[in-house]
């Protein structure tokens, strides 16, 4: 499938849209794209906030969705509210958490919170949605954002490199299979954006925008909607997160763990 996807005048969903990518995509996608735009994320005040900036300044229709995508009863909520009274033409599945530290150290309630928020959340969507767009023929697509982290083992960011690498197969297979169907699926895998999430996850002290492939927010959404428009199957931004998803089909993977460990480890 060649045609590329047309946002103006059209709904698109993006989960994790109270801060960070989110709030950047949603707005490159009214600003750039006259898109309309249902935001989901649990802060309802950012959501609001966020959509009465983005009528203001570009006209375009807003609707907000308060859900936690690690409760199943939300994530199915999500798209009851979603396509009620409107057709969601793209679906771009960008919430996620992280964890920083040793492994054996993260709590099992936090380890169950990230698998259901990175990976039961997206497959349960994915469910919901590829069939809603390819029954209304409009060749729609989705979008998954995965990380640098689901190409690459992690060590100290274990878990969430491990869901990254399930979000990142899942989607290279999801594209196969509904490509046919006229539905397009891109997965996007930055390396490090300058967002909350790497601040709470620690990290921000040790990588800046502009340091080891971190891009800002801004940046960052440019580049995910001009390849989810494209229906890039994977895209991977900046030529330094190239290059490690490069190394990681050709240099063995125990090295790459050994080079990564020395970066991510805490200090004692």
């Amino acid at each position: 499938m060649t045609q590329m996807m047309e946002l103006r005048g059209r709904w698109s969903l993006i989960t994790g849209a109270s801060s960070g990518l989110g709030v950047e995509l949603a707005r490159h996608i009214a600003r750039e794209h006259g898109g309309h735009v249902v935001l989901v994320a649990r802060r309802r005040d950012r959501l609001e906030a966020l959509a009465e900036e983005l009528r203001a300044r570009h006209g375009v229709q807003v609707a907000c969705v308060t859900a936690d995508l690690s409760r199943p009863d939300d994530v199915e909520r999500i798209f009851t509210e979603a396509t009620q009274g409107r057709d969601i033409h793209a679906v771009i599945l960008n919430a996620g958490v992280t964890y920083w530290g040793e492994a054996m150290k993260q709590g099992w309630s936090e380890f169950q919170s990230m698998l259901d928020t990175n990976v039961t959340s997206l497959v349960r969507l994915s469910s919901l949605f590829v069939p809603y767009l390819v029954e209304r023929g409009t060749h729609g697509g989705m979008m998954f954002v995965s990380s640098v982290a689901g190409l690459i083992p992690v060590p100290y960011q274990a878990a969430y490199s491990g869901t990254k690498a399930f979000v990142t197969s899942y989607g290279q297979c999801l594209a196969q299979e509904v490509r046919p169907k006229g539905v397009s699926v891109t997965v996007f895998a930055p390396g490090g954006i300058s967002t909350e999430l790497l601040v709470n996850s620690g990290l921000s002290n040790r990588f800046k925008a502009g340091d080891m492939g971190v891009m800002t927010p801004e940046e960052c959404a440019a580049h995910a909607v001009r390849a989810f428009l494209r229906r890039k199957e994977l895209y991977v931004p900046g030529l330094l997160n190239q290059t490690l998803a490069l190394a990681a089909r050709v240099l063995p993977r125990g090295f790459l763990a050994q080079r990564t460990a020395a970066i991510y480890r805490p200090e004692s």
